[in-house]
């Protein structure tokens, strides 16, 4: 699987979410380094206070940096390449949403899971799009979503993807007119069980 960035490989979501967490650790390491060296000043906690503590906190602002860089160009991106091998999940239920996807080619499933059980809700081909709900409604992805074949898709950040809504009347109906027949179609599949 060839991607357009290797570190773009979801960072937006509970990666991003286990690197923040981690940066924040090495902070608190490294406040801690300084606080041993206030209260017992020896030569050895000056050794950690001054050379390691600048380290783990330098390490943590990269970390930060690079996440928060990451977040925003996913957020304000006209369009990228992402492929997916088939059966990787593009995005799952529940993560954040920065961006819609534009399949260029191959199948994607929409998965709904209720009771431990998966339902698949859609098949998804060449032409079609998905994620504009969880950007429209500025809510969390309401269902997973992954390749049923190999999937090349073309990311829309949320930005340019609402200024598109707003600016071109077409893409506004559209997108509503396909909105509409999927929350039908979800409806039509719950009361069908």
């Amino acid at each position: 699987m060839k991607r357009t960035s290797a570190v773009q490989a979801k960072l937006d979501s509970a990666a991003g979410g286990r690197i923040l967490v981690f940066a924040q650790i090495l902070v608190l390491i490294a406040f801690l380094l300084g606080l041993g060296f206030i209260l017992r000043t020896t030569g050895g906690t000056l050794f950690l206070a001054a050379s390691l503590a600048p380290a783990l906190a330098v390490i943590a602002l990269v970390l930060t940096a690079g996440l928060l860089v990451n977040k925003y160009r996913r957020r304000h991106s006209l369009f990228f390449k992402e492929e997916y091998a088939s059966g990787e999940t593009v995005f799952r239920k529940g993560d954040s949403s920065e961006c819609a996807y534009f399949i260029v080619s191959g199948k994607a499933e929409v998965v709904r899971e209720e009771n431990g059980k998966e339902t698949v809700i859609a098949t998804l081909s060449e032409g079609e799009y998905f994620g504009e709900m969880a950007l429209l409604s500025d809510r969390p992805r309401n269902a997973t979503v992954r390749a049923k074949t190999t999937l090349t898709t073309e990311v829309v950040g949320k930005e340019n993807f609402l200024a598109m809504m707003r600016a071109v009347r077409s893409t506004r109906d559209d997108v509503a007119e396909t909105v509409k027949q999927r929350l039908a179609q979800v409806a039509e599949k719950g009361s069908s069980r």
